[in-house]
């Protein structure tokens, strides 16, 4: 069990990821992800100044992309902020969002297979493995294990979650999926010796400051759900086309304007009660609760909602 905490301060500088950390730490949150955004501050300069402002709070990318980055530069960077923090380093890694495609035009049309990939080379560098198989040279920075966070939506992300990570976080996905997205989870997970754990992040309105800020996320999760439950939505191509154009041109605003109003009613819970989110969390079978951060002043009484949900989990 455990309360984990994903950074969404826009563009936060290094004395917002920083107060972020500080502020997760001290109220008890196990660990922080930090975005990696390639509109934003670089993620593993930020996270360099959380290490030396933190001690006890695991902290790493949440999430990172195969594309963007060389999986040998996310190497690199990974070992060095282990160098930093030590055993309480992760990683995590998803397909990219939207603007991948639609700013840096990178098709991600093989996420499941490079995501695994990176897993793959990563554990093997803690293993021993060289960083370049054809010359056997090794990665000159000293790696250890490091735990791999994984997110997804699609199904083929969502299998290759199960099959590959140390804790899979559900974000942002509706309610109506949600059965559906921990079943391929699972099936991903078949055969395994040890299950990953199941971070389960409802968005959740706490209150009216949080309000605007939690329907920005519902807008990026809306376009990248399942078709079948975008169909249900009445969310067709041409408004998710609109949506996803909205986004990358900074509109968000105009964005939300275009969801319908039965997305935001599924992917946005209306009862914070936490018996009431408990009790979807056991139907799902979730062993840990996350909460985004848009302030470091309200992260406190997130965490402590959050940590009401996982006691009863």
């Amino acid at each position: 069990m455990s309360v984990g905490v994903i950074g969404h301060v826009m563009n936060p500088t290094r004395r917002d990821a920083v107060a972020m950390a500080v502020s997760a730490e001290s109220a008890g949150a196990d660990w922080i992800g930090l975005a990696d955004a390639f509109w934003w501050r670089d993620v593993w300069m930020l996270l360099e100044n959380v290490a030396a402002a933190t001690s006890s709070i695991e902290i790493g990318p949440a999430m990172t992309n195969p594309y963007l980055r060389h999986p040998f530069h996310t190497a690199s960077a990974l070992a060095t902020l282990q160098e930093l923090a030590g055993p309480r380093t992760f990683v995590g890694i998803a397909a990219g969002g939207s603007e991948v495609t639609g700013a840096a035009g990178v098709q991600r049309l093989d996420a499941p297979a490079k995501v695994a990939e990176l897993v793959d080379l990563l554990r093997g560098l803690s293993d021993g493995r060289p960083l370049d198989r054809r010359s056997g040279r090794q990665l000159d920075i000293p790696i250890g294990p490091v735990p791999i966070l994984v997110t997804g939506r699609g199904s083929q992300m969502l299998r290759t979650a199960g099959a590959h990570a140390d804790r899979v976080l559900l974000w942002s996905i509706p309610d109506s999926d949600l059965d559906r997205s921990v079943a391929v989870v699972q099936a991903g997970a078949a055969g395994r010796d040890t299950a990953p754990e199941l971070a389960w992040a409802p968005l959740v309105a706490h209150d009216e400051s949080t309000r605007r800020s939690i329907l920005n996320a519902a807008v990026y999760a809306s376009i990248n759900t399942a078709a079948s439950v975008r169909e249900s939505w009445g969310l067709t191509p041409e408004r998710v086309e609109a949506i996803r154009a909205a986004l990358v041109g900074g509109g968000t605003e105009a964005a939300i304007e275009l969801v319908p109003r039965a997305a935001l009613d599924d992917l946005v819970g209306a009862d914070p009660a936490p018996d009431r989110v408990a009790a979807r969390g056991r139907e799902i079978g979730a062993t840990s609760i996350v909460v985004p951060c848009y302030d470091p002043v309200t992260l406190p009484d997130h965490i402590t909602w959050a940590r009401a949900v996982e006691r009863r989990l």
